[in-house]
């Protein structure tokens, strides 16, 4: 048992280093994408951007919380579990957020450096499939031996569905079909 709670608790630190750079990460691009706003889009990024802020605090103070309770001479188990996995959920939630907000920002400042072609376009589909394939590669180390348990990762779905509208939201937008963006 000491060893499996030394482990979460050097587990629990890396997130909490990841999260923190998260955060700074977020907070720079909110500062920089202000100095020097597209000519459309910038509501939509911001609230994404400060959405996975909260999000990624969130994870911060989970993941807090569970090194504070496993340093506890009587530690429950479960409740540690409990908030690392709940740390878990909102780091990758605030980093799909990030990732359509990236997606988003690229695709309208292509827009107003280049003007109206396919490289404007090109940019949010590369970057979303590269975010599939690094996400189908962590399922396929994460879950090797246990067949479909990868596909069948609820959370890692959600996520991916949720870039996918993104991505559709940038085709119809592109493609001058009306919507809000």
């Amino acid at each position: 048992m000491e060893e499996n709670s030394q482990n979460t608790i050097l587990n629990v630190r890396d997130w909490i280093v990841l999260s923190t750079t998260m955060i700074a990460a977020t907070l720079t691009i909110l500062a920089l994408i202000w100095q020097v706003p597209p000519t459309r889009g910038i509501v939509t990024v911001t609230f994404l951007l400060m959405v996975s802020f909260i999000l990624f605090v969130n994870s911060v103070s989970a993941n807090s919380r569970a090194a504070f309770e496993l340093k506890l001479e009587d530690f429950d188990e479960i409740k540690v579990n409990r908030f690392v996995s709940f740390a878990e959920y909102t780091f990758g939630m605030g980093f799909t957020l990030v990732i359509i907000a990236f997606s988003i920002l690229g695709y309208v400042y292509l827009l107003d450096f280049i003007g109206h072609l396919l490289y404007a376009l090109l940019l949010p589909i590369v970057f979303l499939v590269v975010a599939w394939i690094m996400i189908i590669i962590y399922n396929t180390i994460s879950y090797s031996g246990k067949s479909f348990k990868g596909l069948r990762s609820i959370k890692r779905n959600l996520w991916v569905i949720m870039e996918f509208i993104c991505l559709v939201a940038i085709f119809l937008d592109f493609f001058l079909i009306p919507y809000i963006l």
